[in-house]
């Protein structure tokens, strides 16, 4: 038999990389930089620290600038407040709401003396239809003097000065009657006779007391007058010459004054203010910016001859008020002139 030739065969070939096989090669690395040379770096290392520095600063100045200012909360609602307080529309809005506030509590005072009986000089002529609703519509009466008060509780009580009343108050043949005007929670005016609860000449104070349903008033909220400070902000609520609820603006322009009372005698700790005050505000509250009674208005230094406010004007302060008008509701005089 012949051999069988030998047939070589070619290699297998190599298999084929894939894409999960493969790896990217090595990064080339760039040669180092060469050193420095050291008169480049005596030349340039004085400087480096310098310009380094100033670009730092400039670069903080400008982000300081960028950046929005970081304030606090309550640095915001005071800036915010002082905004409102610059603001002449929010001023305005508040003196507003302020008087819409107090006004209700403010009552328009009468002094009318009746005329007398043609039968009896001594008895008084009155509608007696009218009185029995509790509003006399007083015929014939003359009117000897007008005033302010304002509503002490919801009892009906009511604070003025004693000069309003004065003839009421010394009225020996019955002639006279109080005749209160005022207005409800929903604005509307009626009229109601007041009787004289207790007076104090002394201090220029009076009580007078309506007959009204508690949920009709609206009593007057009472501050204090120990704090006051001059410069800051009053209002006198009031019917200067008949003019029903009038509202005059000025500041506090003094304190601890003295000026006299209705017996000679002197009322001291008095406010000054200029708030205008003329006739027909006495006895009617001086309020702050929070719609607090600090004050009665009692007096006004007058121009002579003229009869016009000079813009001194005075109030008798709250406190003193505080201490003498239970007494007077209880007793119906102060606690000096019981003793």
């Amino acid at each position: 038999m012949l051999p069988l030739p030998c047939l070589l065969l070619p290699p297998p070939p190599a298999p084929t990389p894939t894409s999960s096989s493969l790896s990217p090669p090595p990064p080339l690395l760039s040669p180092p930089p060469p050193p420095p040379s050291p008169s480049s770096v005596r030349r340039s290392g004085a400087l480096l620290p310098r310009r380094s520095a100033a670009a730092a600063a400039a670069a903080a100045a400008l982000l300081l600038a960028a950046a929005p200012p970081q304030t606090l909360p309550f640095t915001r609602i005071a800036r915010a407040a002082e905004e409102d307080a610059d603001d002449p529309q929010s001023e305005e809005e508040r003196v507003v709401r302020l008087f819409q506030e107090a006004s209700p509590s403010v009552v328009f005072i009468k002094d009318l003396e009746l005329k007398p009986n043609r039968k009896n000089p001594l008895v008084a002529s009155t509608n007696n239809q009218e009185e029995e609703e509790g509003n006399e519509d007083l015929k014939d009466a003359k009117v000897e003097g007008t005033g302010s008060g304002f509503l002490w509780d919801k009892f009906g009580h009511i604070v003025t000065n004693y000069l309003v009343i004065a003839k009421l108050a010394t009225d020996g043949a019955g002639l006279h009657r109080c005749k209160v005007y005022l207005e409800d929670s929903s604005g509307r005016a009626y009229s109601k006779e007041g009787k004289l609860i207790g007076a104090d000449p002394a201090y220029d104070l009076a009580v007078l007391k309506v007959d009204v349903e508690g949920d009709k008033l609206r009593p007057a909220l009472i501050g204090t007058s120990r704090s006051l400070k001059v410069g800051q902000s009053c209002f006198a609520i009031g019917n200067p010459f008949g003019y029903e609820h009038t509202l005059t603006t000025g500041v506090v322009s003094g304190l601890s004054r003295e000026i006299p009372s209705p017996n000679g005698r002197a009322i001291r700790g008095a406010i000054q203010t200029d708030a205008a005050i003329n006739a027909g505000n006495s006895g009617g509250p001086l309020i702050d910016s929070y719609g607090h009674v600090i004050g009665v208005n009692t007096a006004t230094f007058t121009r002579k001859g003229t009869g016009i406010s000079s813009g001194v004007n005075f109030a008798i302060p709250i406190d003193a008020v505080v201490l003498i008008v239970p007494n007077l509701i209880v007793y119906g005089t102060s606690v000096s002139n019981r003793f």
